[in-house]
């Protein structure tokens, strides 16, 4: 599960599988995070902090570990696991380091914050668990949502892994204020996606952005609506959209 991973990408979730593996989790009722970030001398505690997302605090070998009481427990989860890899990384420099809810959204830029989203992802989401749930014979979100739930992560954290382990030529595409702003692909995903570029009018995603409902199913879009075609003619998309954050998450599909 290699591809689209710089080499400290990687690192990341190398880490968190190690912690997987130390601990001898074989099933989500065994990711209890809040204990595994114990056992790495991370001591979690629920205060308001601000508008951050989540604090570590470092004395020594020990860290505490701060989330906001009124976050689901879904972001909790996610925060903790985010600052355990700050700490496994060694990003803690000073004695105190603050994550905001956008450094939890951060997948695409070379920073200590992607690398501790991926560690995040894989502590929660540990390849080995969930490898197997992305061979699907159709492609669209409801695979996504089931693993999203029964392992309590984040829908975006979700998309990623299962599209890096589906094998399927599939790939999740994440548009911010109608412009497409990164990808993650499957091993058998072929045509070139754009980034840094506005929507195509064509596709679902952007009606979302023009203010108009979206369909709940998968539909069929001309292929070069999303990508350099070379022959074919449409794609499958399935698009959902966050109106909070003005995002859409965007499942592309190449059918057999």
């Amino acid at each position: 599960m290699t591809n689209d991973l710089n080499f400290k990408l990687m690192r990341a979730e190398k880490l968190a599988s190690e912690i997987i593996e130390k601990y001898g989790i074989n099933s989500p009722e065994h990711l209890r995070v809040r204990d595994i970030a114990f056992e790495e001398k991370a001591t979690v505690v629920e205060e308001k902090i601000g508008r951050a997302a989540a604090s570590i605090v470092r004395t020594g070998e020990y860290a505490t570990i701060r989330v906001p009481p009124t976050d689901t427990p879904e972001r909790k989860r996610f925060s903790i696991a985010h600052e355990v890899g700050h700490l496994k990384m060694g990003h803690i420099q000073t004695v105190q380091r603050v994550c905001t809810q956008e450094d939890m959204r951060i997948w695409h830029k070379s920073s200590q914050e992607t690398e501790a989203n991926f560690f995040a992802s894989e502590m929660i989401l540990p390849t080995k668990l969930v490898h197997k749930r992305c061979d699907v014979p159709s492609v669209n979100f409801e695979p996504i949502r089931d693993l999203s739930k029964d392992f309590r992560a984040s829908l975006t954290a979700t998309a990623i892994k299962f599209v890096r382990l589906c094998p399927e030529k599939c790939a999740v595409v994440y548009s911010v204020n109608g412009k497409i702003l990164w990808f993650y692909k499957s091993s058998d995903w072929w045509p070139y996606i754009p980034k840094d570029v506005e929507l195509d009018k064509r596709t679902i995603a952007y009606d979302f952005f023009k203010g108009k409902s979206i369909p709940d199913e998968p539909e069929e879009v001309d292929a070069d609506a999303w990508i350099d075609p070379r022959g074919l003619d449409e794609i499958v998309e399935h698009s959902i959209g966050s109106r909070t954050y003005n995002f859409v998450l965007s499942i592309l599909w190449i059918r057999p």
